[in-house]
C-alpha cells in the first residue's frame, strides 16, 4: 500500500528533483503536493495529513524546526529532513522514524530512507512519529553550528573551477601565501593562507597540528614518540606522511 508524501523546499529545482526521484518509487509513494515555504508547509500538513514530509531545514520565512514547532504533537508526520550540510552531529540524531538526506539527493540514499519509512508505517497509528526524548532545539543548535564552516573547496585550475568535497581532503600545508591541498585524487594549490583556512574548517573534522599543517581527523593513523623523544603524527595516505607535532597538540585528540 503506498504512503502519502508532502515535499517542502523553498527551491523549485530541489522540489522538482525530489518529485522525480519519488515518482520512480510510484508503487509505494503518493505525492500529495508541494510547499515552498514553512508557512505553506504547516497549512498543507494540516489539510492533507501526509504520512511523510520531506522537509528542507533552511527556508527564508522559517526553518524546518519552526515548522515542526508550529504543529501539535499529533499533527507531526514522519519527517525526512533534506539539508545541504553533512555533519556527524546531524547523523547522531538518526532514528528509524527520522532520516536526513544530503542535497543533491541521490536515488540510492532516498531508497534507504524509504525503507526506514516502510518499517515504521505498520505501527504508525499506535506509535509516536518521534521518540519521546527527541529534542528539536538541540538538533537545531547542532545544525546551525555547521553553517559557519565550508563543506567544499572551489579550486581554480586554468580557466576551470573544480569543486572538491572536504571528505576527500587528507591535509593542508602552508606554502607562504598559498596553501597546498593534499586530497585522495591528487594535489591542488589554493590562494587562501592557512591561517584564514583554519577559521573556515569544522574543528571536529580538521585539526591544526603545526603552524604549517592542518590534517583531517579521519586520516590520522597514529601519534608516537621517536627515538629522539619527538612526537610524530602518521597519516593514512599513500605517502605515509609524518608530521612532527608538539605535546600540546596531542592533548587535543582527547576531545575528538
Amino acid at each position: 500500500m503506498p504512503f502519502s508524501v508532502l515535499i517542502v523546499d523553498d527551491e523549485p529545482l530541489a522540489r522538482k528533483r525530489m518529485r522525480v526521484l519519488l515518482e520512480e518509487c510510484s508503487s509505494e509513494v503518493e505525492i500529495l503536493g508541494e510547499a515552498g515555504s514553512g508557512t505553506a508547509a504547516i497549512q498543507q500538513i494540516r489539510e492533507l495529513m501526509p504520512d511523510v514530509v520531506f522537509l528542507d531545514i533552511q527556508m527564508p520565512d522559517m526553518d524546518g524546526f519552526d515548522v515542526l514547532h508550529g504543529l501539535s504533537k499529533h499533527e507531526v508526520p514522519l519527517v525526512v529532513f533534506t539539508t545541504a550540510y553533512d555533519n556527524f552531529a546531524v547523523k547522531a540524531f538518526e532514528e528509524d522514524t527520522v532520516d536526513y538526506l544530503l542535497k543533491p539527493v541521490e536515488q540510492e540514499r532516498l531508497a534507504a530512507a524509504i525503507e526506514k519509512i516502510r518499517r515504521r508505517l505498520p505501527g504508525l497509528e499506535n506509535e509516536p512519529a518521534l521518540p519521546q526524548d527527541f529534542n528539536w532545539d538541540k538538533l537545531r543548535e547542532l545544525v546551525n553550528k555547521t553553517e559557519n564552516y565550508i563543506q567544499r573547496l572551489q579550486i581554480k585550475i586554468g580557466d576551470r573551477i573544480v569543486f572538491l568535497n572536504l571528505d576527500q581532503v587528507i591535509r593542508f600545508q602552508s606554502e607562504e601565501k598559498y596553501t597546498t591541498v593534499y586530497a585522495l585524487d591528487g594535489r591542488y594549490v589554493i590562494d587562501t593562507p592557512i591561517i584564514e583556512l583554519e577559521k573556515k574548517l569544522d574543528p571536529r573534522s580538521f585539526v591544526k597540528v603545526h603552524r604549517s599543517h592542518i590534517v583531517a581527523v579521519d586520516y590520522i593513523a597514529e601519534c608516537r614518540k621517536t627515538e629522539q623523544g619527538k612526537m610524530v603524527m602518521a597519516l593514512k595516505d599513500k605517502a605515509g606522511t609524518q608530521i612532527q607535532v608538539s605535546r600540546s597538540v596531542i592533548k587535543k585528540f582527547r576531545n575528538l
